[in-house]
């Protein structure tokens, strides 16, 4: 077969086998482009459904978180305004307490200052009965002074009427013994010294009495001295008694007027303490700042793909026939015409 009828119907097959792996390239190239546009749609919508719920998380998250906020400022609030509460109600206590604190001081002043009172009052009583019961015994040592003055003179008296009786009986038992010598008959020097025994005797007997009356009369200005001594002691332990009793009427009312100042200095201590023990007033709370919603995040739709270009049809890489035959024509000729030259 010649060469030019070969090539002919090879350049023929070729164009065949090209055209059908166009073709197929053609229909892979279609299936593929619907395919990829079909994905792409299905991812869109997959990604914006996912946008979607993504939106709905976050929206549901930051409700959530808002809720939580305003129940936490509701709690604070609520917490707030326990406290304060609270704090005014130990204030009112306080002040209640205080009340009460200052009202007992003022009783117990008041008791303070009639027990006081009560306290100078007995003691006056007591110093008027100690100034009455010195004003006696000064009475009773100075009557018992003037009758132990009388009875000394009294006794004075009777020793001194004792003594003239005695002397008066010495005297008259001096006469009678005389007498008697002369009954007798004593006469001349027997008489004579009947006499003077009887003289004798009788001034020894004298004698004895006055050194008696002197002797009580000695006693007598010693125990009025003694006497006299003691109404000085009594009297002078009298005034020394009533300025003692003057001295302690003058501490009594320094104590008492000591004893009320203490009082009102404790009663100002008191008080103090009360006032002290007072809360001040509180203040109201600071007003806790309102929560604000949170700001939602942004987010992008996915972009809506679009559909690929169309596919670009690929043509078959054709050879034409007839010039594959012609050259292949040309190629017989040139065989030929060398066979032709061999010959």
């Amino acid at each position: 077969m010649s060469q030019a009828i070969i090539n002919f119907f090879g350049a023929q097959e070729q164009n065949r086998q090209a055209q059908k792996t166009a073709d197929a390239q053609n229909k892979r190239n279609r299936k593929a482009r619907k395919f990829t546009n079909k994905n792409q749609l299905k991812q869109y919508r997959y990604d914006k459904e996912s946008i979607d719920i993504q939106r709905q998380n976050i929206e549901q998250e930051y409700s959530f978180q808002d809720a939580i906020a305003q129940d936490n400022y509701r709690y604070q609030m609520t917490i707030q305004a326990f406290d304060f509460a609270n704090q005014m109600r130990a204030f009112q206590k306080s002040q209640q307490t205080a009340a009460q604190q200052l009202d007992f001081n003022s009783f117990a002043y008041d008791y303070a200052l009639q027990d006081a009172a009560r306290w100078e009052q007995e003691q006056s009583v007591a110093l008027d009965f100690e100034e009455k019961s010195t004003m006696l015994n000064f009475r009773y040592n100075q009557l018992g002074a003037e009758l132990s003055q009388k009875q000394n003179e009294v006794a004075l008296q009777q020793t001194r009427g004792q003594n003239q009786l005695n002397q008066q009986a010495a005297y008259v038992e001096a006469m009678k013994n005389m007498g008697q010598a002369v009954v007798k008959g004593a006469a001349g020097v027997t008489a004579e010294k009947v006499a003077q025994s009887s003289i004798a005797e009788a001034g020894l007997r004298m004698s004895a009495l006055i050194d008696d009356v002197f002797n009580a009369e000695r006693t007598f200005g010693l125990t009025m001295a003694d006497i006299n001594q003691k109404l000085e002691q009594f009297n002078d332990q009298y005034y020394l008694d009533k300025a003692q009793i003057a001295t302690s009427r003058v501490s009594l009312k320094n104590q008492a007027k000591a004893m009320v100042n203490q009082a009102a200095l404790s009663k100002y201590q008191a008080d103090l303490n009360a006032i002290a023990g007072m809360m001040l007033p509180p203040l109201p709370p600071v007003p806790l700042p309102a929560p604000r919603e949170l700001p939602r995040p942004t987010l992008q739709d996915p972009k809506k793909p679009k559909k690929l270009p169309k596919v670009v049809e690929v043509d078959a890489a054709y050879t034409n026939p007839w010039l594959a035959g012609l050259g292949g024509l040309l190629d017989d000729v040139k065989t030929a015409a060398s066979l032709g030259a061999f010959d």
